[in-house]
């Protein structure tokens, strides 16, 4: 009979070994695309497709939860609020915009793609309500730190959201040429002076 020591550390054991499995599915897919075959997740994680197979229903399974641990990881690199909110504003956006730069193709094809398999389509629904959470979440702190009542303004969520958004550095970058840290730097301007536009008569 399993003791609960031994039954935790099993547990413990399992998680981490998923986890191992999740982030490496993710640097696969994000590196090569939404296309990749079981044999090559298999090849990534080290492991055997038979035993992918056993820890996931499906390929789209497989990779639709890589990406969801992916972003409840990216949400968590966010920096908290320090007390002074300029400063935590300039510091969330640089994160986040460092971050959104390192994706890769994959991950494009992943939030953009509009006929994904259900299982892929479902993760990218998660995906938004995770952004959007967050985003009302940061606007939320953003308004308390700046003395305002109240539920934070729709149209400072959105700004949050639109600002922070890897769409935004991909236009910042891709579209315009500059770098992450330009998109960075206009970003907490727009956020700031939309907190500001907001600041009682």
């Amino acid at each position: 009979m399993q003791t609960d020591g031994a039954a935790t550390l099993a547990d413990a054991k399992r998680r981490a070994a998923e986890q191992h499995v999740l982030d490496a599915v993710r640097r696969h897919v994000v590196r090569h695309g939404l296309d990749a075959t079981m044999e090559e997740l298999a090849a990534a994680s080290g492991l055997s497709r038979r035993t992918l197979f056993r820890m996931f229903a499906s390929r789209e399974r497989l990779i639709g939860a890589a990406f969801e641990a992916g972003f409840a990881d990216l949400a968590q690199e966010l920096p908290a609020y320090d007390g002074d909110l300029e400063r935590w504003v300039a510091a969330l956006c640089r994160t986040a915009h460092q971050l959104n730069a390192s994706h890769g193709p994959g991950y494009w094809e992943f939030t953009s793609r509009a006929d994904l398999p259900a299982e892929l389509a479902a993760s990218q629904h998660q995906r938004r309500l995770l952004q959007r959470a967050t985003a009302r979440d940061l606007a939320d702190t953003m308004w308390r730190a700046a003395g305002r009542d109240g539920a934070p303004a729709d149209t400072l969520v959105a700004c949050v959201g639109a600002h922070l958004s890897a769409h935004f550095t991909a236009a910042v970058t891709t579209d315009l040429g500059s770098t992450w840290e330009a998109a960075a730097e206009i970003a907490a301007r727009a956020v700031l002076a939309e907190l500001d536009r907001h600041a009682p008569a």
